[in-house]
C-alpha cells in the first residue's frame, strides 16, 4: 500500500526549517496554489508566541510517496 502526503517547507524565526505535513493532499496542485497557502499560513503568525513563529518564511513543498509492503501481522482475523 502506498500513502501520498504534501510536505510544506518552511523556515521559523530561528531559519531552522519546519515542515508542515499534509495527508491525503488533493493531486496536481500547482506552484501558484500552494505558494499562495503557505503565504497565508505565514501571514496568519497562528503558530508561535511573540516574535517567534513557527512557519515564518516559504522555502518550498513535495509530494512524498511512501511504501508499505506487510511482512506479517499478529491480528486476530476470526
Amino acid at each position: 500500500m502506498s500513502n501520498k502526503v504534501l510536505k510544506l517547507i518552511f523556515t521559523n524565526s530561528g531559519n531552522k526549517k519546519s515542515i508542515l505535513t499534509i495527508p491525503h493532499p488533493k493531486k496536481d496542485l500547482t506552484k501558484e496554489a500552494v505558494q499562495a497557502a503557505m503565504e497565508k499560513i505565514v501571514a496568519s503568525k497562528a503558530f508561535g508566541e511573540g516574535d517567534w513563529q513557527l512557519y515564518a518564511n516559504v522555502v518550498g513543498a513535495e509530494y512524498y510517496t511512501t511504501q508499505t509492503d506487510a511482512v506479517f501481522t499478529n491480528e486476530n482475523n476470526e
